[in-house]
């Protein structure tokens, strides 16, 4: 029975050559799938077809699912799909192998003694895969053997002769075939992929005296690498956030996300933590109860911060940062609580919280009224480097000498942090991500989430931004 490929396949054809969509003319079958001729560069090309709608790579999980002997509606309940579609492409297959074993020497038995693997000849033509992936049809082909028997092979099932297994292996190194991934995910529940959404990487280029995503993403890389995994990740995050509104985490293309620095309360990740798709976040602790996290221990950086600065003699601390993440609302509590441990008075006149973090104006604004101030504060803690960086240059500006008229402390230790000098608070980037793709890998394989929730310590850097204040 022939098969009207037209009717079959809903195609766009373009040459994958030239990139001409026009000018194309049939040009024969290759391996049952219609062949084109581009009429501008006057090459042949088999396009990578979609099938109503559904790719090639699952109507391929559908004949390896049906190998194995899951019955139709299975097949279409796990790679959700129409059963009635599934059900034409697994007769279309059978039609095909139908008609191949007539033009070939019948194989009755998958055991059947052949040639040496090292010395074969196929009893075929050598099969031709043009540009496209082999299948699981192709080996078993070139094999002499069924789907079946090479899909026990793959998963290692049943009992088959060494004779068999060699040619099965032979073929698959012939044809550089590797079991489709689509299935492997369907069959263990898992891909063996982690999705990472961080900000900063439009940026990078531009930034990275300032950032932080070149450490984070390098522990994360490192402990995906240790555990065989990859990563996947989601760019454009969070400029162009509705290119990720949380269901396409959900696809089944990862197996957990890592988040870096998630807003509090944000709705896409209350979607994903409800959907239980594993999720940790980086550089928060204030995530739904279902997330784990790995952060910094920011009230005790900021106790840090107090101290050293109260042991140079400074009494009159001001704190500066802003008020819309998580992270700052934690440090702004840890220098409250710090006045309060060391004993120094609480006054509001000495905190700025900006709404903003990257505003200038705001940071000279409330330096300016500092300085007005009848008793202007001797030291400012930043809620982070680059604020801190902002404050000495206008303080320099008005003519100030920083540490003898000013002490001036970070957080971070962000690369230009030894470039100005700053005393400053070091998070352990790199040790995050590690930490916190470990913790994923033990979400996945079932760990409760207060497992896998870590404070990691910090490091009081002490440079040329603080000293004793000045006096007379």
């Amino acid at each position: 029975m022939s098969i009207d490929m037209d009717s079959t396949y809903d195609i766009t054809i373009q040459c994958p050559y030239c990139k001409t969509d026009a000018r194309q003319v049939k040009a024969g079958l290759n391996e049952g799938r219609q062949r084109y001729r581009c009429l501008g560069c006057g090459r042949r090309h088999t396009p990578e077809q979609q099938l109503r709608g559904y790719t090639m790579e699952t109507r391929q999980a559908a004949l390896e699912l049906s190998a194995q002997g899951l019955k139709i509606r299975e097949i279409a309940r796990r790679l959700e799909i129409n059963h009635q579609t599934a059900a034409n492409w697994i007769r279309e297959s059978k039609q095909q192998d139908t008609a191949s074993e007539e033009q070939s020497p019948r194989v009755e038995s998958s055991d059947m003694p052949g040639p040496p693997s090292g010395n074969r000849e196929p009893a075929s033509p050598p099969i031709s895969t043009g540009k496209r992936r082999a299948t699981i049809r192709d080996v078993a082909k070139l094999a002499g053997v069924s789907t079946a028997t090479v899909s026990s092979f793959c998963n290692n099932k049943g009992r088959m002769g060494e004779d068999t297994r060699k040619r099965i292996q032979s073929a698959m190194d012939e044809l550089h075939y590797t079991p489709n991934a689509l299935i492997r995910a369907i069959k263990h529940q898992r891909t063996g992929i982690l999705g990472v959404l961080l900000f900063g990487l439009g940026s990078l280029h531009e930034s990275l005296g300032t950032s932080l995503t070149p450490p984070l993403l390098s522990g994360i890389s490192s402990a995906a690498d240790a555990a065989e995994h990859e990563l996947l990740l989601y760019t454009g995050w969070p400029n162009n956030q509705q290119r990720h509104s949380g269901h396409n985490f959900l696809n089944g293309h990862i197996d957990g996300l890592l988040w870096v620095a998630p807003e509090m309360d944000d709705p896409i990740m209350d979607r994903v933590a409800s959907a239980g798709l594993p999720t940790v976040a980086l550089l928060s602790r204030h995530v739904p109860n279902v997330v784990g996290y790995v952060n910094a221990d920011n009230v005790g950086a900021m106790h840090a911060l107090v101290k050293h600065l109260i042991d140079l003699g400074h009494r009159r601390i001001a704190y500066i940062g802003p008020s819309h993440v998580s992270n700052f609302i934690d440090r702004l509590e840890g220098y409250r609580q710090a006045l309060k441990t060391f004993g120094l008075p609480y006054d509001r006149n000495y905190e700025a919280i900006t709404p903003e973090l990257w505003t200038r104006s705001l940071w000279d604004s409330a330096l300016g009224r500092w300085l007005s101030m009848e008793i202007p504060p001797t030291a400012i803690v930043a809620g982070d480097d680059g604020i801190a960086a902002g404050i000495c240059e206008s303080a320099r500006q008005r003519g100030l000498n920083i540490p003898r008229d000013l002490s001036v402390t970070g957080f971070n230790d962000i690369l230009d942090a030894e470039r100005y000098g700053l005393t400053t608070i070091r998070q352990p980037f790199w040790s995050i991500g590690h930490a916190a793709t470990q913790k994923l890998l033990e979400m996945i394989e079932g760990a409760p989430v207060s497992a896998c929730r870590v404070t990691a310590p910090i490091s009081l850097i002490v440079r040329s931004t603080t000293s004793g204040p000045r006096v007379g």
